[in-house]
Parts: structure tokens; sequence; C-alpha cells
């Protein structure tokens, strides 16, 4: 069993996780005593690293909070759609999910009360300190952003949208595809005409 923990943290590029080990079907037991054995650091409940991982909070937060997907600022900063690295995490939860027993100034949480609109283009993006975790996709950030324009500051929705227009891996028509369900066609397309036109 020890091989099969050393391989999952040689996969994650330095820690290992409960839920890795029940997905792999190894007794918990084994990681108790791989964790005392190799001296691994507890970063979190069921979240072990070694000395040399450096800690990566988006992808601490969410093992301890699944269903919280990356959205508004930090999906921006993920996405490569603005240049500072934000001060807090900002994540969007289904409806009824309040998982943390206390507010925290370094997490904005924002509520999704359609499950169809929450599940929305969410994918795998990678930290800047490589770890994979979930948040929406530029299109869908895209669509936030201009969907609640009035929460959003100004200089992250000013560069961000510039910066989509610019970008090359832009995808206008999954763009209208989700402003079409969202329900925003005519903002969108509005924003985009003046972004796309600009040169």
């Amino acid at each position: 069993m020890e091989k099969e923990i050393k391989e999952i943290i040689e996969s994650n590029r330095g820690y290992v996780t409960r839920k890795d080990i029940d997905g792999h079907g190894i007794p918990s037991v084994y990681l108790s005593r791989y964790v005392r054995k190799h001296g691994l650091r507890r970063i979190a409940r069921g979240f072990y690293a070694t000395e040399e991982w450096i800690i990566d909070p988006y992808v601490v937060f969410q093992y301890a909070y699944p269903k919280f997907i990356y959205s508004f600022g930090s999906a921006v900063y993920l996405h490569g759609l603005g240049d500072i690295l934000p001060s807090y995490l900002e994540v969007t939860g289904p409806l009824n999910y309040r998982p943390m027993s206390r507010i925290r100034d370094d997490i904005i949480v924002h509520t999704d009360t359609v499950g169809e609109s929450y599940a929305l283009g969410v994918v795998d993006v990678t930290t800047n300190l490589g770890n994979v975790v979930r948040a929406y996709d530029k299109e869908k950030t895209i669509c936030d952003l201009i969907r609640h324009k009035g929460k959003v500051e100004f200089e992250t929705y000013v560069k961000a949208l510039n910066l989509y227009a610019r970008s090359t891996n832009k995808d206008i028509n999954k763009l209208m595809e989700y402003a079409r369900i969202l329900k925003i066609e005519k903002e969108i397309r509005s924003q985009m005409e003046v972004l796309l036109n600009a040169d």
C-alpha cells in the first residue's frame, strides 16, 4: 500500500488526500501510517503534503468545499484575464450550499439559485502553482461579469472584457450560447460589438 500512496503523491505533485485514498480502495489506516512514517504535513482535514509542497489555497479550499466553483475574480485570474493576484478567493455554490460555519474575510461566496447556470461552463484549470482546480470557463466568466456588473470592481471588469476580446482562443459562439441560456443576449452582443470593433 505504501507504494500506491507514494504514486498518488507523485501524481499530485506533492500531496495526498483522504478522497484519493478512498478512490483507490486503500484502507485509511495505511494513510495514517504513511503520514507518520514520512512526516507529511497536515494541511487540512484529510489533506496531507510533503515538506516541499507549496501550499496552494485554491486546491486546499476546493478540497474542503468541493461544490464551490471558482468564479468572478478568481476565474478571471485563473484564466489570465487579469494580472493581479486577488487577496481573496471568489467562488459560486449551488442553492442552499452553506458548508462554512463562519464568514471569512478571504472568501467571497456567490450562490446560484438555478441548477442549469450553476453547472454551466465548469472546466479544469491549472493554478499558478501547477495544480488543477475547477472554475467557470472564460465564456461563463464573461457572462457572469456582465450579468453582475454592479457587483464587480470596475478595473477588473474592464480589463477582463478587453483581454477576452483580444484573446486568440475565445469562443464567441459558446459565449452567445451561454448568453441565450442566461437570458442576457442583448447585453453580451452590445458589449462584444463595442470591444471587437475597437481596433
